[in-house]
């Protein structure tokens, strides 16, 4: 499908506007669509029903989140009790997996690896929001929600391993190399 209206470097948004594509909300928005499409391609690589409806969910909250950005609150919002949500499900995951040692480097299963690297898109989407913020204030709930959904994301790339049997690397911190003076 094609409309040929983007033709010129502008795009049309859910209240009439016509923007530059590349504006801070578009960019956001172009982010996020990134976004929900790398945690589907996340989704579909796992086995496991309780991951694959937490992602599905996650997808729905970024829509409304989406659309609350781009209607200015005037259209359908992220739920309020999404952070909650979401750090039932992190705690979850960290039973499950037990200690965790930061600087996991990534990889370990296919499943793993593209979970880290929906990890490192919504990272890149929290930075655009907050960057969208300083001009277009947002709701609380959205800075709250994409930092704590970094988090969840992470912690479902550590449980599969886990549930995979796979070891994490782990990049040793301090720099053991380093000579302590």
């Amino acid at each position: 499908m094609y409309s040929r209206r983007g033709d010129t470097g502008e795009t049309d948004t859910p209240s009439g506007k016509r923007l530059s594509k590349d504006t801070p909300v578009i960019e956001w928005e172009g982010t996020l669509d990134e976004l929900i499409s790398q945690i589907g391609y996340s989704k579909v690589q796992l086995s496991w029903d309780d991951m694959k409806s937490d992602l599905h969910q996650v997808q729905l909250d970024l829509f409304h989140l989406g659309e609350e950005i781009l209607t200015s609150g005037n259209g359908r919002k992220l739920r309020d009790e999404s952070v909650s949500w979401m750090e039932g499900r992190i705690n979850t995951y960290l039973k499950e997996i037990g200690e965790i040692k930061l600087f996991v480097v990534p990889g370990g299963s296919q499943e793993a690896a593209t979970l880290q690297l929906s990890r490192a898109v919504t990272r890149r989407a929290e930075r655009r929001l907050v960057e969208l913020n300083v001009d277009q204030k947002c709701n609380p709930l959205s800075l709250q929600y994409m930092n704590r959904l970094s988090s969840l994301i992470f912690m479902m790339a550590l449980a599969v391993n886990k549930r995979r049997k796979i070891s994490e690397t782990i990049f040793p911190w301090p720099n053991p190399e380093r000579i302590q003076k």
